[in-house]
């Protein structure tokens, strides 16, 4: 090797040393800052992954109820017990509980609008004899609420996940 090479590496292998040991007068500076930055930046990490895992839960959640009330549309009729088994084999939470029920109601503005438990009991004056429908809601809950790793400040406790979806089958 060249003397010139030479004199070429050992400047830049003497850079690099300074700038890792810290050779110059602020030598220590670069790891009080990464001390201080790091619980901020490990914190931020932290609630974001929680927060992310909440709504990965919940969209699960969805999901399963979504699949219980699309059984119902292809089936179209009720059937609690097949139902069930459609959302809890729609996810992998074990612990989910399936609830459903069906009812008569009304489109409204704002949603369904419940009428009576059967068609023929509705009246007319409620929900008109055109309108009405046969509905089946499904609802989802995990046996227990989500619980953050971390409390989220002056929100902590628990987040209720549960899910829930209607649909007109007749």
């Amino acid at each position: 090797m060249s003397q010139l090479a030479y004199a070429r590496r050992n400047v830049v292998f003497r850079k690099i040393r300074a700038w890792l040991i810290g050779l110059s007068e602020e030598s220590g500076s670069a790891l009080a800052e990464f001390a201080v930055i790091a619980p901020v930046l490990l914190a931020i990490a932290l609630y974001s992954m929680d927060l992310g895992l909440l709504a990965f839960n919940k969209m699960e959640v969805q999901q399963a109820a979504q699949a219980g009330a699309q059984y119902v549309i292809g089936q179209g009729t009720y059937d609690s017990t097949a139902i069930s088994s459609a959302v809890t084999n729609a996810t992998r939470f074990t612990a989910l509980t399936a609830t459903s029920s069906n009812f008569c109601g009304c489109p409204s503005t704002s949603g369904v609008t419940y009428c009576a438990a059967s068609c023929g009991s509705c009246n007319p004056g409620t929900c008109p004899t055109t309108a009405q429908g046969n509905y089946v809601t499904v609802t989802a809950t995990p046996t227990s609420p989500y619980k953050p790793f971390i409390p989220y400040g002056v929100v902590s406790g628990t987040y209720d996940i549960s899910a829930k979806s209607t649909v007109r089958i007749r």
